[in-house]
C-alpha cells in the first residue's frame, strides 16, 4: 500500500499559496534591502563622482600652471641663445680686431708719444733753421714717414677702444645669459615639479574613475536584481489572487456537490416512506417537492 498520502487539488492549492506568500515575503524583504543598497551606492558613487570633479578640476589648474612655465622656458630659451649668438658673433668681431691690433702693431716702431715728440722737433727745426730745399725736402720726407707712423698708431689705439668696448659688451652678453639661463632652470624646475604633481593627481583621478565607473555598475545590476525581485513578487500576487479564486470557485463546487448528495439522501428516505407509509421528515418533503417543482418547470 501506497504510504504518501494523496493531496486533493484544494490543498495542493493551498499549499502552493502557502509556498507564495513565503516567496513573496522574501521578495519584499530583498526588495527593501536591494533598496538600502542601491542608496548606499548610489552615495558612494555621487561622492566618488564630487571627487573626480574636484581632481580633475585641481589637475587642470596644474596642468595650465605648468604650460604656462613651460611658455616661459621657452621664451627664457630664446632670449638666452639669442644673447648667447650675439655675443658668439662679438667674439669673432674682437678676434678679427686681435688680428687686426697684432698686424698693425707689426708695422709701427716706437710708440705714439715718441713719434710725435719727433714731428714736432723736425717741424720746430724747419721753422726755425735756414735749410737747403734738399735739406728741407728730406725733413717733410722724414716727418711724412713718422706720420704715417702717427696714423697706424691712431688707428692701433681706435682698434684697442673697439677691442675694449667688445670685450665689455661680450662680458655684458655674457652674465645677461648667464642669468637667462638660471632664471630658466629654475622656472624648468618649477614645471617639473608642477608637472609630478600633476601626474600623481591624474593617477588618483584614474583610480577615483575606476571606483565611480564600478559603483556605477554595482547600482545597475542592483536595480536590475532589484527589478527582476519585483516582477516576481508581482507575478507571485497575481498567482496568489487567482488561487485564492480558484479556492473559491472548488469551495462553491464541494458544496453543491454535497448539497446534491445530501438531497439525493433525503428524496430516497421520502421514496420509501411514501411506499410505506411513513411520515416525512422536513428535509425530506422538501426533497420530494423540489424535484415536484422542477418536473413541473419542464412541462
Amino acid at each position: 500500500m501506497d504510504s504518501k498520502t494523496i493531496q486533493t487539488p484544494v490543498e495542493h492549492l493551498y499549499r502552493e499559496l502557502e509556498q507564495l506568500k513565503a516567496s513573496s515575503a522574501n521578495k519584499k524583504t530583498e526588495i527593501r534591502l536591494l533598496r538600502t543598497q542601491i542608496d548606499e551606492t548610489l552615495k558612494q558613487r555621487d561622492e566618488l563622482n564630487a571627487e573626480v570633479k574636484r581632481i580633475s578640476t585641481e589637475a587642470k589648474k596644474l596642468k595650465e600652471k605648468r604650460d604656462s612655465l613651460n611658455g616661459k622656458v621657452k621664451d627664457l630659451k630664446t632670449k638666452r641663445d639669442e644673447l648667447r649668438n650675439e655675443a658668439s658673433k662679438k667674439r669673432e668681431t674682437l678676434s678679427k680686431l686681435l688680428e687686426q691690433a697684432r698686424q698693425i702693431s707689426e708695422q709701427l716702431h716706437g710708440s705714439m708719444s715718441e713719434v710725435l715728440t719727433q714731428i714736432k722737433r723736425f717741424e720746430w727745426y724747419i721753422q726755425t733753421n735756414p735749410l737747403s730745399t734738399q735739406a728741407e725736402r728730406s725733413l717733410v720726407a722724414k716727418i711724412g714717414a713718422l706720420e704715417t707712423n702717427l696714423a697706424k698708431h691712431k688707428g692701433l689705439r681706435n682698434v684697442r677702444e673697439k677691442l675694449l668696448r667688445l670685450k665689455v659688451e661680450v662680458g655684458a652678453l655674457r652674465i645677461q645669459a648667464q642669468s637667462t639661463h638660471e632664471e630658466l632652470t629654475k622656472i624648468a624646475d618649477e614645471s617639473e615639479h608642477v608637472h609630478t604633481a600633476m601626474y600623481e593627481l591624474v593617477k588618483v583621478l584614474a583610480e577615483k574613475k575606476k571606483e565611480a565607473d564600478q559603483r556605477h555598475a554595482k547600482y545597475v545590476e542592483q536595480s536590475k536584481e532589484r527589478h527582476e525581485a519585483i516582477a516576481t513578487l508581482r507575478s507571485n500576487l497575481q498567482r496568489i489572487d487567482e488561487i485564492r479564486t480558484q479556492i473559491g470557485e472548488v469551495k462553491v463546487s464541494s458544496k453543491v456537490e454535497k448539497a446534491e448528495k445530501l438531497k439525493s439522501k433525503y428524496k430516497e428516505a421520502a421514496n420509501e416512506k411514501v411506499r410505506s407509509g411513513g411520515k416525512l421528515s422536513f428535509e425530506e418533503f422538501q426533497a420530494l417537492m423540489g424535484d415536484s417543482l422542477s418536473d413541473s418547470e419542464e412541462e
